[in-house]
């Protein structure tokens, strides 16, 4: 009978879970493809080295309890002699940039026992859990958005519950109407017709309400920012410290809330005069270009356009587009590094491809689902102003042109926004 024997050193090192073996004092004796893979760094920069003194903790996490723990659970193995699993671990890993990664692990330690039942060495099994453990954050702040979501849409609950019970009633009604054999073709199209309309003059209203809304919080903001002016100076000698202090809160707040209110109503104004024409991208462009001259100075902005087609569309919305992201380039520039813009546009089957791409700091994977949500910044206010509501802009104008947004890019490497316009 045929015997065969296994290559265990080989199954040990093509394992699909991480292994790392090590010395009683903790120094690295072997490990598998699979961890030398996870962990960014090479096989011979981790033998013969001290576990902790290759994975540091991240030294820009002060909350960081990877070592701590690791080396609690790898005493407790060699004194008690008894594998010790591990509760999910955050324990960054440094890359070859020197850079630290976030991760999370599921580590088992385990002892290995000679005939004499003293310690040989300790395997180290994890498995890597990031996606699973960032996923679920997700998920988390993703509820919470939405509940934070709803509280601010309360007063217009009412308003939104009774329209699409309309919508819903139209809805069953055409269904209805299409289930019965009896009526004609042209009945069915009329009270389809008929539905359209009112679903229009429904949404009309609705952007009618926000815009009447955002309107009229302007006046009291207006009358808060005034009096606060009028504080500052009355009393600008008078004041204590903190009651100077309470003031400018006052007054940055109030500004900021009316910039965010102007945004809104924007946001609300953009396609109400919705008339097709004939725009030429070029010159839409030099006037962005003409209009921002003091911003492109200032920064030394490097900015090239290509030859841009003539397209139908809505000019002033487009004029608007262009001069977001164009702007968006501009104030998202790397520290010490000159900006540096092209514009470029690519004929399709069906429609225009737009490309603006930049050398900007980048944005992080993990923040590209949040950039055309409306109100929703990246970055906090004292490293880049404005209200966060650009892009939502953007997004609103590509789609009224009945075209798509998105965009590609890494965190320090830029950025490139695409859209498409239809050919109509």
């Amino acid at each position: 009978m045929k015997t065969h024997t296994v290559d265990f050193q080989k199954v040990f090192l093509s394992a699909p879970s991480l292994f790392l073996i090590l010395s009683t004092d903790f120094t690295i004796l072997d490990l598998n493809d699979s961890y030398e893979k996870a962990t960014m760094k090479k096989r011979e920069e981790m033998i013969g080295r001290n576990l902790f003194e290759v994975f540091p903790d991240n030294p820009n996490d002060k909350l960081a309890d990877g070592v701590s723990n690791l080396s609690q659970s790898l005493h407790s193995v060699l004194k008690e002699k008894k594998r010790h699993v591990m509760a999910v671990q955050r324990y960054d890993v440094q890359g070859p940039d020197g850079v630290f990664e976030e991760r999370y692990w599921s580590p088992v330690n385990i002892p290995i026992l000679n005939s004499e039942n003293e310690m040989d060495c300790i395997v180290h099994r994890v498995e890597d859990v990031t996606e699973f453990v960032i996923l679920k954050d997700e998920q988390l702040k993703s509820k919470n958005q939405t509940e934070n979501l709803q509280k601010k849409v309360d007063e217009m609950e009412v308003e939104i519950i009774k329209r699409s019970r309309e919508i819903q009633k139209m809805n069953f009604e055409l269904e209805q109407k299409v289930r019965e054999r009896t009526e004609t073709l042209l009945k069915r199209e009329a009270l389809l017709a008929e539905q359209n309309r009112k679903l229009k003059e429904q949404n009309k209203e609705l952007e009618q309400f926000t815009y009447i809304t955002s309107h009229d919080l302007q006046e009291p903001l207006r009358s808060l920012i005034s009096f606060t002016e009028l504080l500052q100076k009355e009393f600008a000698g008078t004041l204590d410290g903190n009651g100077n202090l309470y003031i400018d809160f006052i007054s940055q707040s109030s500004r900021r809330m009316q910039a965010l209110v102007k945004g809104l109503l924007d946001y609300s104004r953009i396609g109400r005069k919705k008339e097709l024409v004939e725009v030429d991208c070029n010159q839409i462009v030099d006037e962005v270009l003409s209009d921002i001259t003091l911003t492109i100075t200032e920064s030394k902005a490097k900015i090239n356009v290509g030859n841009l087609p003539q397209i139908k569309g809505y000019s002033t919305e487009l004029r608007q587009l262009f001069q977001n992201l164009i702007s968006n380039a501009i104030k998202f520039r790397k520290k010490e590094v000159l900006p540096e813009i092209r514009i470029s546009a690519q004929e399709q089957e069906n429609d225009w491809l737009f490309s603006v791409q930049d050398n900007s700091i980048g944005i992080e994977s993990k923040d590209m689902h949040k950039l055309f949500v409306i109100f929703k910044r990246l970055h906090d206010r004292d490293e880049y102003e404005g209200t966060g509501i650009g892009l939502a802009h953007c997004k609103k104008i590509v789609e009224l042109h009945c075209g798509s947004i998105w965009a590609d890019s890494k965190l320090g490497e830029g950025s490139t926004f695409y859209f498409t316009i239809p050919k109509f």
